[in-house]
C-alpha cells in the first residue's frame, strides 16, 4: 500500500485570559480588520468600534438585564465580562475579516434630540467574514438590548454597516460588491429583520454549520459522527448586491431610516 505523507496538525483553540485587553487603552487597541475602522453616525445614533476596555462591562451589565432568550440564538454565551472580553479578541478581534462596534443612541423614552455626547449604550453590531478579493462582508452578532427594540436602532445601526459596505468610496463607503445576512433557520425574528431592510433570500443551506454544545438546531448529530452530541443549524441566507443597493435598496433603506419611529 503507497503511503502519502501528511504532516497536518488541527489548530489549536486559542486560550486567552478572560480579561485580555479588558485594561488596554483605547489608543493602543489594534482592531486588526482587513479594512479602515471608523465611527459611523446618522441623525440618531452612533456606531463607536467596540473597545473592550469602553464596552466590555457595559454589554455584559445590559445582557444581564435582558431577558435570557434575548441571546438565544448568538454561538456563544456573553453572560459576563469575561465571556464579552473573549468573544472580542476570539471570535472578533483576532479574525482580520471582522470588526464590532458598540451601538450609541439617545436614552429610551427621550422625546427631544439628544447630544450625541448625551447618548447611552444600546447593543452591538458586526461586519463578519468580510472579504477583500471577493468583495463581501456580513451584518453579524447584533445584539440590540431590550429597552432599545422595536426602535430605530436596529434600522440606522443596520442601515449605517449597509452603507459602509456597499456605498463607494467618494460616498464615504467601502464600494463592495455584496452585503449578506445568515441567520439560523429557527430565529423568525432575524429573517423577518433582514427582509424589512430590503434583503432579499438566496436561499437555506441545509446542514451547514454544527453548533456549540447546548445551542439549538433543527436536527440533532450524526450517530456515530465526532460530534454527535452537537445539534445541526440549517442557515438562511439572504443578500443585497451591488446593483439592488443602486437600484432602489440604498433609496429603501434611507426611507426606514428617514421615520421619526
Amino acid at each position: 500500500m503507497t503511503v502519502y505523507k501528511n504532516t497536518y496538525k488541527a489548530p489549536s483553540v486559542p486560550s486567552v485570559p478572560r480579561d485580555v485587553h479588558l485594561h488596554t487603552p483605547p489608543e493602543e487597541y489594534d482592531f486588526n480588520f482587513c479594512f479602515e475602522v471608523k465611527e459611523l453616525r446618522s441623525d440618531r445614533l452612533e456606531l463607536r468600534p467596540f473597545v473592550p476596555s469602553l464596552h466590555a462591562q457595559v454589554l455584559a451589565d445590559g445582557i444581564a438585564k435582558c431577558d435570557p432568550g434575548m441571546t438565544k440564538w448568538l454561538p456563544r454565551g456573553l453572560n459576563e465580562v469575561g465571556d464579552v472580553c473573549e468573544w472580542a479578541e476570539v471570535t472578533i478581534r483576532s479574525q482580520p475579516s471582522a470588526c464590532a462596534w458598540a451601538i450609541y443612541t439617545s436614552p429610551p423614552g427621550s422625546e427631544t434630540p439628544v447630544d450625541p455626547k448625551d447618548y447611552v449604550f444600546a447593543g452591538t453590531i458586526s461586519m463578519i467574514n468580510s472579504d477583500v478579493g471577493m468583495m463581501l462582508s456580513e451584518l453579524g452578532w447584533i445584539l440590540i438590548l431590550e429597552p432599545f427594540q422595536r426602535s430605530h436602532v436596529l434600522t440606522h445601526a443596520a442601515g449605517l454597516i449597509l452603507h459602509r459596505i456597499l456605498d463607494m468610496p467618494e460616498e464615504g463607503g467601502l464600494g463592495l460588491r455584496r452585503a449578506q445576512w445568515f441567520a439560523t433557520s429557527l430565529n423568525e425574528k432575524s429573517k423577518a429583520a433582514a427582509l424589512r431592510l430590503g434583503f432579499h433570500l438566496d436561499g437555506l443551506l441545509r446542514s451547514h454549520r454544527v453548533l456549540g454544545k447546548g445551542r439549538e438546531g433543527v436536527r440533532p448529530g450524526r450517530k456515530g459522527d465526532y460530534l454527535e452530541d452537537q445539534m445541526t443549524r440549517d442557515s438562511w441566507l439572504a443578500s443585497i448586491s451591488w446593483d439592488q443597493w443602486e437600484g432602489g435598496a440604498r433609496e429603501h433603506i434611507d426611507k426606514l431610516m428617514a421615520r421619526k419611529k
